[in-house]
């Protein structure tokens, strides 16, 4: 079992979701504040076996907007949001966008909520809008188009669905083989069909127009995004997150190397092992900075993460897609010193009715150390490591900063240990056989 809240703790975050990212950010607000986090997972599950530092609040599918709010609604009871602030922390895009949509209903329940509105979340994580903000600032991206999943989709014949597609694609000037992806990642998350990936790599028009007319015959009817694959292994994949205040200064600043990322289905995306080398390239410097320059453009409030590919051909770094909340491998930011609870605790932790804190002269980084964060074995992570992260692999093992996300010191369980460490040896199985 869980513990409680306590009824005098005075601030309460809660956390939606029952995976890594919904576990690192409640061990993150128990190492920095001691605070019990309120975790909102659909079921209960062996992430938080016997945990000490979580009440967990399981409420089944949060896929409806009327259903989220409710299950919300009472949790806020629970936890009297009438008297202490609830700061809320949606672990998916559809529940960022959730949360934004319903935004005065749930300020009144007690929840506090970055200001941000429904177009600013469009221009920031619809793909397609996003680009258009890049090529407004001149930051690279992936050349693209955009394949409509309209109704009128699945009604085509294959033949003119084919050429239609054939043409569009052709026309962007794409080569092959194309990343597709859906340009809505909330709406992509609720359909279901044969052969649906959270990334697909397709290898000719047949393979574009297939998968299209599966999404619309499913009910998808945003767009699919079709764009060039930039070349490289994982580990030319950045990722990069940054919180900017409601003042308009950047809080903090952390950029990761992926090592590694899982490839099975519907995981895709999500890294397995990131490094933190010790010294700043100008690279990373550039890379920061273009990321700042996308959340100003946005007027953006909050944490921010922007998944990027260095291209091996070119090695210009090339931005992929932006998430509006932390990701779910969020966790080298803590291992590198910047844990992310410092920065919620001094924009949403204080009094609504004082002035708003301001951010600090400069943005905190990573301490000048070499970090690592890793969810499968250390010899894993050091065999898919180019050579400059085996580097920082080795320097960061001998100085003690290489972190699990699921081992917390002040709240190991044995069972979940357990599972834990039959995961990390299923996931390195499951990673050869991937590759």
């Amino acid at each position: 079992m869980s513990v409680t809240v306590p009824s005098d703790q005075p601030l309460v975050p809660v956390i939606t979701g029952g995976d890594l990212g919904a576990y690192s950010l409640a061990r993150e607000f128990h190492e920095q504040a001691g605070l019990i986090s309120a975790v909102v997972p659909t079921s209960v599950n062996r992430n938080f076996t016997g945990t000490r530092i979580a009440q967990l609040f399981p409420v089944g599918p949060m896929l409806e907007p009327k259903k989220v709010l409710a299950d919300l609604s009472r949790v806020a009871d629970v936890l009297e949001g009438h008297r202490r602030p609830l700061l809320l922390m949606p672990g998916y895009d559809h529940l960022v966008r959730i949360v934004l949509d319903h935004r005065e209903e749930l300020t009144e329940l007690g929840y506090r909520i970055p200001e941000l509105t429904v177009d600013q979340l469009d221009r920031g994580a619809l793909k397609d809008r996003f680009y258009a903000l890049c090529e407004q600032l001149g930051v690279r991206y992936p050349r693209t188009t955009t394949v409509d999943c309209g109704p009128e989709l699945a009604d085509s014949n294959d033949a003119d669905a084919r050429s239609a597609i054939a043409a569009q694609i052709d026309t962007a000037g794409l080569s092959w083989p194309v990343v597709v992806k859906a340009d809505d990642g909330g709406a992509w998350a609720d359909v279901r069909f044969e052969g649906r990936r959270k990334v697909h790599l397709a290898h000719s028009h047949d393979d574009v127009a297939r998968l299209a007319r599966r999404a619309s015959g499913a009910g998808y009817r945003a767009g699919l995004i079709v764009q060039d694959y930039v070349a490289g292994a994982d580990s030319q994949l950045r990722i990069l997150h940054l919180f900017r205040s409601r003042t308009g200064g950047i809080r903090s600043a952390g950029l990761g190397e992926v090592i590694i990322e899982d490839h099975a289905p519907g995981l895709e995306g999500n890294a397995r092992a990131i490094v933190v080398p010790a010294e700043v390239t100008e690279q990373e410097r550039q890379i920061t900075s273009q990321g700042t320059a996308l959340l100003e453009a946005l007027d953006w409030h909050g944490f921010a993460m922007f998944d990027l590919k260095v291209d091996a051909d070119t090695g210009e770094p090339v931005f992929l897609e932006m998430n509006p909340r932390l990701g779910r491998h969020h966790f080298y930011l803590t291992a590198s010193g910047i844990n992310p609870v410092v920065d919620l605790l001094a924009e949403f932790g204080g009094d609504d009715t004082a002035a708003p804190s301001q951010s600090p002269s400069a943005p905190r980084q990573p301490h000048q150390r070499p970090a690592a964060s890793l969810t499968i074995p250390q010899a894993l992570a050091h065999r898919y490591a180019n050579e400059s992260q085996r580097r920082t692999l080795t320097e960061a093992k001998r100085l003690g900063t290489v972190q699990d996300p699921w081992d917390y010191p002040a709240d190991r369980h044995w069972q979940r240990r357990l599972y834990h460490w039959v995961q990390r040896r299923r996931s390195a199985a499951d990673l050869e056989a991937s590759r």
